[in-house]
C-alpha cells in the first residue's frame, strides 16, 4: 500500500465528518478552518523539512508520489488537514450533547449560572443550592 492511498482513505473520512457536520456549524467556520489549516500546512512544511533533514525520519520513494514541499512529501500534508476537518466536526456533533437552554448554556453552566445569581441576590449559596433554609445537605 502506498503513502497517498492510507493518506486517502483518512481524509476521505474527515471530509465525510466535516460535511455531515457543517450544517450545525456557527458562521465563520469556513473562515477559521482555512484559517487554521494555512498554519498547520505551513508548520507541518517547516518542521518535517528540519527533521527529514537531520535524519530523524525519511521516506523509502517506492511508498511516495515523489511530489515533495523542500524535503517533505506532499502525503504528509493530509494529516494535518484530515485533522483540521475533522476536529472541528467532532466538537460541533458532540459538543452539544448536553442540550442547551434557550439562553445558550449548557446543564453544566446553570448549575454556576444559579449559584451565582443567587450569591448576587445576597443568598450564600453552596452547589448552586442556597445554604439556609436547604435541608438537603
Amino acid at each position: 500500500m502506498t503513502y497517498i492511498l492510507l493518506c486517502a482513505g483518512f481524509v476521505a473520512l474527515a471530509l465525510v465528518v466535516a460535511l455531515i457536520a457543517w450544517r450545525r456549524a456557527p458562521r465563520r467556520h469556513a473562515w477559521a478552518l482555512a484559517l487554521s489549516a494555512a498554519a498547520l500546512v505551513v508548520l507541518t512544511a517547516v518542521f518535517d523539512n528540519v527533521m527529514i533533514a537531520t535524519g530523524l525520519f525519511g521516506y523509502a520513494d517506492a511508498h511516495i508520489s515523489g511530489v515533495r514541499l523542500g524535503l517533505a512529501p506532499i502525503e504528509d500534508f493530509a494529516y494535518p488537514i484530515a485533522g483540521v476537518l475533522l476536529l472541528p466536526a467532532l466538537w460541533i456533533l458532540l459538543g452539544r450533547r448536553g442540550g442547551a437552554s434557550a439562553s445558550g448554556e449548557t446543564s453544566g453552566d446553570h448549575e454556576t449560572s444559579a449559584a451565582g445569581e443567587a450569591s448576587a441576590a445576597g443568598e450564600a449559596s453552596v452547589d448552586g443550592r442556597r445554604a439556609h433554609g436547604d435541608a438537603r445537605d
